[in-house]
């Protein structure tokens, strides 16, 4: 059961950084032709 809690929060931890990141600075990379 704890690997499940520590991989959660893994997993939160790196979202938030990613977002964090993302949204602080503008997409380098532009999706040409967006579906």
């Amino acid at each position: 059961m704890e690997a499940l809690v520590y991989t959660f929060l893994l997993v939160g931890t790196l979202g938030i950084i990613f977002f964090a990141i993302f949204f602080r600075e503008p997409p380098k990379i532009q999706t040409k032709g967006r579906k």
